[in-house]
């Protein structure tokens, strides 16, 4: 007998009250013990918003109380400016207008259970709402995104912004979903590995899209105009990181990470270093601690990713095929990107780098709780119409 009807905006309210039942004691704990929230890269992101509200520019160099050369700012035409991308700053400034730091923590609450909300939607396109919302509770409580819910998570933002895209063009809602993407690389560079191949996707899904009679549904100019539309809406999004970067090193195309400043080799000299040049572990040995180093490792910090790859192993050939293909390449090519990394280890816990990994890595899950929801209750659980 099937499972009765639940209508998504219930399915919504129902992950957000589980949520908001299940965040408060983790975030209390860290909060009565005196646990910072304001962690590593974090403390940068804080004092964009604390330069751009007293003094009205984002020269870092007296906004922050650390070795100001200790490889987190970079060097600007006019001084030591971030490194990292100002989009999240910008977008959760009211925030911390409002309340401060607590501020921030909030901003970073409600991404966390965004983004639990579009995993839940990501899976809702291969299997029905029951076994999406087993996964989710799954991922938002028992993966990294748990843990990171008490911060104020770069990785998080950029990771929601991603998914989002991923899930608008996936329902073939383009336009936005490049916008979402674009963004997504504004607030962190490797995404733009990630939004091409999603791109690339939504391209060729436009020139192949055909009605239930066969026909192609938009005639061959249309479809490129399409495509062109696509394209379009992805560099206005990307549009004011190039204007950042522009102000700030004089070329769009020029990123802090491009000019990171370190400390010379004697008092008062900086140099520059290229972040791009921190790519040189050997993959195979990168791949294997990305999975099981004790600390940093996916699998020991993530153990529901098990059923994950039991689930890959699972999937049926009746599962629509091309958009299970897209999210396995994604997947694949952050942890690809991220094996070579030399600073692979620096995260708070877990590996943030690879959120993007984790989050579509539901699936496959999804996958094998159908496989054993099938087992054990035949004829209740089933993929969506």
């Amino acid at each position: 007998m099937p499972m009765p009807r639940i209508s998504d905006r219930a399915w919504i309210a129902i992950i957000v009250f589980y949520l908001c039942l299940i965040y408060p004691p983790w975030i209390i704990s860290n909060l009565v013990s005196k646990t910072d929230f304001i962690k590593g890269d974090c403390y940068y992101y804080r004092a964009m918003i604390v330069s751009l509200l007293q003094d009205g520019d984002l020269l870092l160099g007296n906004n922050i109380d650390t070795d100001p050369l200790n490889g987190q700012l970079a060097l600007g035409k006019q001084g030591l400016v971030p490194k990292h991308p100002i989009i999240m700053p910008l977008v959760s400034i009211p925030f911390y207008k409002a309340f401060g730091d607590r501020g921030l923590l909030m901003f970073n609450i409600i991404d966390s259970i965004i983004l639990a909300l579009l995993i839940f939607k990501l899976n809702q396109l291969f299997f029905d709402s029951y076994i999406s919302f087993l996964t989710t509770i799954l991922y938002a409580t028992g993966t990294l995104f748990f843990n990171y819910v008490y911060n104020y998570s770069p990785d998080i933002f950029a990771t929601v912004l991603l998914l989002a895209g991923l899930n608008l063009v996936l329902r073939k809602r383009y336009y936005t979903g490049a916008f979402f993407l674009g963004l997504s690389v504004f607030a962190k560079i490797p995404n733009a590995l990630l939004a091409g191949i999603i791109l690339l996707y939504a391209g060729l899904t436009i020139l192949r899209d055909y009605d239930k009679s066969g026909d192609l549904r938009l005639g061959l100019v249309q479809r490129w105009a399409k495509i062109a539309g696509v394209a379009v809406l992805f560099v206005v999004a990307l549009a004011p990181f190039g204007f950042v970067n522009h102000l700030l090193f004089g070329s769009p195309w020029t990123t802090g990470y491009q000019r990171t400043a370190e400390a010379g080799p004697t008092p008062g000299k900086i140099v520059v270093t290229d972040h791009v040049n921190k790519f040189n572990q050997p993959f195979l040995g990168g791949a294997f601690r990305l999975l099981f180093d004790g600390d940093s490792g996916l699998i020991p910090t993530n153990p529901i990713l098990i059923l994950a790859i039991l689930g890959f192993f699972r999937l049926g050939r009746s599962l629509n095929p091309l958009p299970l293909y897209l999210v396995t390449t994604i997947c694949l090519a952050q942890f690809v990107t991220f094996a070579k990394y030399d600073d692979w280890q620096t995260s708070e816990f877990s590996n943030r780098f690879l959120m993007t990994f984790v989050a579509g890595s539901s699936v496959f899950t999804s996958g094998y709780l159908q496989f054993l929801g099938k087992q054990l209750f035949p004829g209740v659980i089933n993929r969506p119409a």
